[in-house]
């Protein structure tokens, strides 16, 4: 039977769709033969190792759950568990330079948990990942161990099908926004795809699931080790998590820890909206169409103000991190002196700059405002009494209003963009951005669509989606029943 034949108008869609995304016979003899030769280097450099290793390929690769143009390949390095981190770090690196180098790829390091190696490699990218080799999960000493074992559950749980199913979910999950693990994004990893579809059967009853759920209240044990207690009961073991998937090679970890509330909702709200009216919008979202944003703005009466800093070079999860550590310290700053933000947003290249964008109310106030003192009586009356009377910022009182005191006083700040300036650096602050707020540069209003005018088009469009707000998906849609 044709897939999708039985189920009406979504056939359409995921024939289309799966048309797209799922590997050509080209491309997988190509990415057969990186694999074959990162391999045979690898296993070659082993006499430049004075530990025993062995090398694995792992990910969606191994797996064959990849999307047709996702030129992702992981292959683990495997040491035994005797050595230290310190000699897991350095002998894994060197191997993997060793490699790159006899296959004549450029490289990089890169950092998560512990460093490793990103190869380029004929316009493919392969992560050269050193762990360790453990016989049980459980006892994994690092993030990357249990990975092996993630593979290995996958492919014994998966057929053909099922694996044109994840590739369906996957690529839902990327045209949502809400595909990846890593901090930048709080979503859903490829191995909580997986698990899924494993739950489910398929993309749509995975889709028909989600459409149910309820944040806090999903509690996923696919391989039964909690003999199914309440999402309440596991709260003890998990914490309050909006979402948890027991992980089945190891009952101590929740494998949707990744997932933000704001992502979790946005699985729930597309799925349900796609079984309603199924499109290919939700796997490809259009591009935003072009707007005179100084039009937007001033039809909604509000004001841009756009804060840029040099971009630290730190791992990108650390790097995200402090980001929004950042963010969360200008927000409190505005809002402390009474700049109403609308909205919040960062964009980043993760290399050069990070630009924080807020949507204000108003970007400058009036000279005067209302300054609540002591209750009439009460052991700080004195204190207030003197500061305004003697002080200068009163422009009206001090005088009783409901039992306290009150004072109209003039705003130390007038303008957004001038508290930014003069107290960026009293608030809290990302540790290595903190280092950077010398270079700070603020833009407000006008000045902040000129500055607009040089940013690179991938900025652009995130500025373009972040002021449209409705995501792409959601389309208007007729009728309450799903389609088919």
């Amino acid at each position: 039977m044709t897939p999708y034949s039985g189920r009406g108008l979504y056939s359409n869609v995921l024939r289309e769709v799966l048309a797209k995304i799922k590997p050509t016979p080209q491309e997988r003899r190509k990415v057969g033969l990186i694999v074959s030769k990162l391999l045979k280097a690898l296993k070659e450099a082993r006499r430049y190792s004075p530990v025993e290793f062995k090398v694995e390929l792992e990910g969606s690769v191994a797996k064959d759950t990849w999307i047709s143009g996702d030129r992702d390949i992981d292959i683990f390095i495997l040491f035994p568990k005797n050595i230290s981190i310190e000699e897991l770090k350095a002998y894994g690196l060197k191997v993997a330079r060793i490699c790159a180098k006899e296959v004549g790829g450029e490289f990089r390091e890169r950092y998560a948990e512990h460093p490793y190696l990103e190869v380029f490699l004929d316009s493919y990218r392969a992560d050269l990942v050193p762990a360790f080799s453990i016989s049980d999960p459980k006892e994994a000493l690092t993030a990357v161990d249990r990975t092996p074992f993630h593979t290995k559950y996958v492919r014994e749980k998966l057929d053909p099908r099922s694996r044109d199913e994840v590739r369906l979910l996957k690529r839902f999950l990327k045209g949502i926004g809400a595909y990846g693990a890593e901090k930048r994004i709080g979503g859903f990893s490829g191995y909580l795809a997986e698990l899924l579809i494993i739950k489910y059967g398929s993309f749509l009853n995975v889709l028909e699931g989600v459409s149910k759920w309820r944040p806090f209240k999903i509690f996923i044990d696919i391989e039964g080790y909690y003999n199914g207690v309440s999402a309440r009961v596991a709260e003890k073991a998990f914490g309050k998590a909006p979402l948890i998937v027991i992980d089945p090679v190891d009952y101590r970890r929740n494998a949707a820890a990744s997932v933000t509330l704001e992502k979790l909702a946005t699985f729930i709200a597309a799925s349900k909206y796609f079984l309603k009216r199924p499109s290919l919008n939700y796997f490809f979202p259009p591009k935003p169409p072009s707007l005179d944003l100084r039009k937007v703005l001033k039809e909604r009466g509000t004001t841009l103000l756009m804060i840029e800093l040099p971009c630290p070079k730190l791992p990108p999860d650390i790097l995200w991190g402090e980001i929004y550590r950042s963010m969360e310290g200008f927000r409190n700053l505005l809002r402390t002196h009474s700049f109403e933000v609308l909205s919040s947003g960062v964009w980043s290249d993760e290399s050069n700059e990070v630009i924080f964008l807020f949507e204000l109310l108003r970007g400058e106030l009036p000279k005067v405002e209302k300054h609540l003192g002591p209750p009439v009586s009460s052991a700080n009356e004195d204190s207030f009494l003197e500061k305004y009377l003697r002080g200068r910022r009163a422009l009206a009182g001090p005088f009783i209003e409901g039992g306290r005191w009150v004072v109209f006083r003039a705003r130390r700040y007038l303008r957004a963009r001038d508290l930014i300036i003069k107290e960026a650096d009293k608030v809290k602050q990302g540790k290595h951005l903190v280092e950077l707020l010398k270079y700070l540069k603020v833009y407000e209003g006008d000045g902040a669509l000129k500055r607009m005018e040089s940013l690179e088009p991938e900025l652009k469009e995130y500025l373009i989606r972040w002021l449209i707000k409705k995501p792409p998906w959601l389309e208007p849609y007729e009728g309450r029943g799903a389609v088919g």
